[in-house]
């Protein structure tokens, strides 16, 4: 009997847990459920699995006028990432303070604890990240790779190119990741990002501004402003600024 007991509750955990392989497409942002909370809505724009992450789930948490979400993680819990999508909002990140607005970026490793307030007189919205990798999380890596941190987008320093230019948030190892790399892309109208091409990691583009259309394999998509993109491990794909203003999207990258 205890032995039946035992694998019927190792089941249910392996169920409880189990995420589906994300398809590589656009989810887009007014598609997706909005379930109302204690400090505003959360829109639950992905959630699934890939090759490197057991879990990857990006959602938009809207917050209220006067405020505040915490978020108290544990070693063995899920690294996060957030990036504001209209604030301003105060970020408490274990004994910092910062005013972070719209493109500005929080990324949190397991064990830290954040508070997202908002102190305005409008509601906010935050994109917000969870994902946990298949491989064991290595704790030390992470901490010897450098703290959590918050990141104002005053401070990205832009480097322009001839398509338009770019600003390298970082390029680290963390706790979940051999590699988390993260740059924000500004291609100008009538531009596309690169030829099609493949490369081995997975890769999300979040669009913040313009109107893009992904070349996702044979199939084109349009990527409009909050919608994201998720492409798999070899993947062909490209993007093809297909408005008249300066498509502006993160890309995020990992192994």
């Amino acid at each position: 009997m205890r032995l039946t007991a035992l694998f019927a509750a190792l089941l249910f955990n392996i169920q409880l847990f189990a995420q589906l392989p994300l398809a590589s497409q656009v989810y887009v942002l007014n598609n997706s459920p909005e379930t109302k909370t204690k400090t505003g809505s959360r829109k639950e724009i992905l959630s699934g699995s890939g090759a490197i992450l057991a879990k990857q789930t990006i959602a938009v948490i809207s917050i209220e006028k006067g405020k505040i979400i915490r978020y108290k993680t544990g070693p063995s819990d899920d690294e996060l990432f957030f990036v504001i999508k209209n604030g301003p909002v105060t970020v408490h990140l274990n004994e910092q303070h910062s005013q972070l607005d719209r493109g500005s970026v929080v990324f949190v490793l397991p064990g830290d604890e954040v508070s997202i307030e908002n102190k305005s007189s409008n509601t906010v919205q935050v994109y917000e990240m969870h994902h946990r990798s298949i491989a064991r999380p290595d704790n030390t890596r992470g901490s010897k790779a450098g703290a959590s941190f918050a990141m104002n987008w005053n401070d990205m320093v832009f480097k322009p190119h001839n398509k338009g230019g770019i600003r390298q948030l970082f390029d680290r190892q963390t706790t979940m990741l051999n590699r988390f790399d993260i740059h924000v892309t500004q291609l100008n109208q009538g531009l596309k990002s690169h030829d099609p091409h493949t490369h081995t990691n997975e890769e999300i583009i979040l669009m913040l501004d313009g109107h893009a259309e992904m070349q996702i394999g044979t199939d084109h998509q349009k990527a409009e402003p909050g919608d994201v993109v998720w492409l798999g491990s070899n993947i062909l794909h490209n993007l093809s600024n297909i408005g008249d203003t300066p498509c502006l999207y993160f890309a995020i990258q990992w192994n």
